[in-house]
């Protein structure tokens, strides 16, 4: 029996009500003003025997008139958001992690896998042969990465638990470091309300926020005892501890919401007095892929169905008197895409690969309870 693949990856157009929701080998986009599909799925893409991640990474230009995407099959595409039709691919060396284009959208800045960061130019007489060299290097793998909106600097987090300031584009000129992080870091981001603040969370269950010029940290939240009550049933060390998959910013309310791996429940934080507070915890139906929001604030969330067709795949938050409350399904809003069809697969891939970015070893299957849990070791590599 096949399956539905959930929306893996969102990403909304900042000027436009335009929200792209990743699908595997393809993906949609909607509009969140009244939750018409603009962009459907091929019909001979509906059926597969599996997958590839073909949108691991997708961002807007600054304008929103382009969009750039690029996954598991290494291509980097660029979108034109009035047609979606491709203006420019051209082959990463390895797979990309993060990517984003500067400020006039001349250039795509990718952070591969092998913890390199390159510069493609977005021009369709360049090809793929023409060989790039990196301008940013890290010894192990890059997970995130931002461009200061002056384009001085390009940050990037990486499986060390480092956070690393480097001017850009030349990359071997190394600002600072921002270190504190006691596990691998998988999502950073600038404050939209203060562009000299950079959030960073991961593995460790802590929120920090830097002076990232500096390397200085101005606030270390710990989010543990809130998310303890819905962390999901560890299957091995990897996954024993909950792990930040997801940030998302509303500049409007100064709002940073908090998502976890495989966790249903979304963390509201909010800015006060120069620094993040503990708001609320705001449970959703399903485990949460991903979070962004639309123009108007309102919090889009794609879930893992956990295979059963019955549940839909997009719910949405609205705000309302400083609360978050869940959009009724049969709402048009999200009742078109939950209704529209998507790429069903024979064999599902795992879309949990954020738990392998730790480095721990498997436990040992003779030790078990407080021996296990002292056990725990890193791996060397």
């Amino acid at each position: 029996m096949s399956n539905r693949f959930p929306f893996t990856k969102l990403a909304h157009n900042p000027v436009k009500p335009q929200l792209v929701l990743a699908n595997g080998d393809q993906f949609v986009v909607l509009n969140t003003s009244n939750g018409e599909i603009i962009k459907a799925l091929p019909a001979e893409e509906l059926k597969k025997e599996t997958v590839s991640d073909n949108y691991r990474s997708i961002a807007f230009s600054k304008d929103g008139s382009l969009l750039v995407t690029s996954g598991e099959n290494k291509a980097i595409c660029v979108w034109n958001t009035s047609d979606w039709s491709l203006n420019v691919s051209r082959t990463a060396y390895k797979r990309v992690n993060a990517i984003q284009f500067n400020n006039d959208a001349t250039t795509v800045v990718a952070a591969d896998k092998f913890g390199d960061v390159y510069c493609h130019p977005v021009k369709e007489n360049v090809k793929d042969e023409e060989k790039l060299n990196p301008i940013v290097g890290h010894v192990s793998m890059v997970t995130d990465m931002v461009l200061s909106p002056n384009e001085k600097y390009v940050i990037t987090s990486d499986r060390d638990e480092h956070v690393r300031v480097s001017r850009y584009p030349n990359g071997y000129n190394i600002e600072s470091f921002c270190l504190g992080h006691t596990d691998v870091v998988t999502c950073i981001g600038i404050l939209p309300w203060n562009e000299e603040l950079l959030v960073s969370a991961g593995g460790d269950g802590s929120i920090r926020v830097w002076e990232y010029i500096k390397g200085k940290q101005v606030q270390c939240l710990d989010l543990k005892e809130q998310i303890e009550p819905y962390k999901p049933v560890a299957s091995d060390a990897n996954s024993e501890d909950a792990i930040v998959n997801t940030l998302a910013f509303d500049e409007k309310n100064k709002l940073l919401v908090v998502g976890f791996a495989k966790s249903r429940a979304l963390i509201v934080l909010e800015w006060k007095e120069d620094k993040f507070l503990y708001k609320d915890t705001v449970l959703t139906p399903l485990p949460i892929l991903d979070i962004a929001f639309d123009l108007e604030g309102k919090l889009w969330i794609s879930s893992d169905p956990s295979n059963e067709d019955k549940n839909d795949l997009v719910s949405v938050l609205s705000l309302n008197d400083g609360k978050f409350s869940l959009i009724e399904s049969n709402n048009a809003l999200v009742k078109q895409i939950n209704e529209s069809e998507v790429t069903r697969v024979n064999i599902m891939p795992d879309i949990y690969t954020i738990f392998g970015l730790r480095k721990f070893l498997d436990l040992p299957e003779n030790i078990e309870g407080e021996e296990a849990k002292n056990s725990k070791k890193r791996k060397t590599e």
